[in-house]
């Protein structure tokens, strides 16, 4: 597996040329990064959605600074061997700024980031709407200047698919990113068969957000990982899945013992003890230790 930064990042735009999409499981901290690893995906991924919720049990509505995401994911790229994509919120500065956004980032050694135009309200009944698509090339452009490695991923999303549900306008601005110079595009909330109508259109790879709870009803994503695949999606981004499996989990131990269950009649519910241990690779402190008694 890669170690440096150099080696991740290389590795990464190897699984996105690759043939068949590049299915990318969000962790929310450096011990589900380390399960991800584990259960032998190639790479993760760090939202701000599950970075606000694990580090500080807030919504993600912009709360989060770029010192505090890139803390999280510098917690993650050093737990792990994978590269780990993140997210950059909207760059957190303008253009003229931005280049401490992407510094940051590289110097935690992730493989990348995506930048967004939505200007915030994302989660919430009240969505504060979109920048422009100029604004938004601009600090594509400016990011791209920043970098100090050009194997660092600068991804542009657009939510105009999510905001406005205007599929024809998210097309529009994703090819201004490109035109732009972004690597890769990243477009929520287009579903599966709408993608395969417009993907020939899209110059770039496409990553979506393939457990986005978008159909109707809301209980359930709008498209299979297998019909974004047919589409010509190039990552399936997976950025609920792990936080939201883990919240159930500990809610119904929770449950379970505030029933009066005893701990004993709940094993099925947890990890056994000494296997959670061997995640933890509590042989490599015996054999330190060992060593240098």
């Amino acid at each position: 597996m890669p170690s440096t930064p150099l080696q991740r990042r290389a590795a990464f735009a190897e699984l996105v040329r690759s043939p068949g999409p590049l299915v990318l499981p969000g962790a929310y901290d450096a011990l589900t990064a380390k399960l991800v690893e584990r259960a032998g995906f190639p790479a993760t991924y760090l939202g701000s959605f599950a970075a606000a919720a694990s580090t500080f049990g807030e919504p993600d509505v912009g709360l989060l600074t770029l010192t505090e995401m890139v803390d999280a994911a510098r917690r993650i790229v050093e737990a792990t061997e994978l590269p780990v994509l993140v997210d950059g919120e909207n760059g957190f500065y303008e253009p003229e700024n931005i280049w401490r956004t992407v510094r940051a980032f590289e110097v935690a050694g992730v493989v990348g980031i995506h930048i967004e135009d939505n200007l915030g309200g994302k989660h919430t009944s009240r969505p504060a709407g979109l920048m422009s698509p100029e604004r938004m090339a601009k600090r594509i452009r400016a990011a791209l200047d920043a970098r100090t490695d050009p194997t660092f991923q600068i991804i542009a999303r657009t939510d105009a698919a999510w905001v406005h549900r205007d599929i024809d306008d998210a097309v529009t601005r994703l090819q201004s990113y490109v035109a732009a110079g972004a690597d890769a595009v990243f477009a929520p909330a287009i579903p599966a068969a709408k993608l395969k109508e417009v993907r020939s259109r899209i110059d770039a790879p496409v990553m979506v957000a393939a457990d986005l709870f978008d159909a109707p009803g809301g209980d359930r994503p709008g498209s299979t990982l297998e019909e974004y695949a047919d589409a010509g999606a190039d990552i399936l981004l997976l950025w609920y899945s792990l936080i939201g499996a883990a919240a159930k989990s500990v809610t119904a131990v929770l449950d379970a013992l505030k029933e009066g269950r005893e701990v004993a009649g709940i094993r099925d519910l947890m990890l056994g003890q000494h296997t959670f241990e061997s995640l933890m690779d509590y042989a490599a402190y015996e054999r330190r230790a060992a060593r240098y008694q």
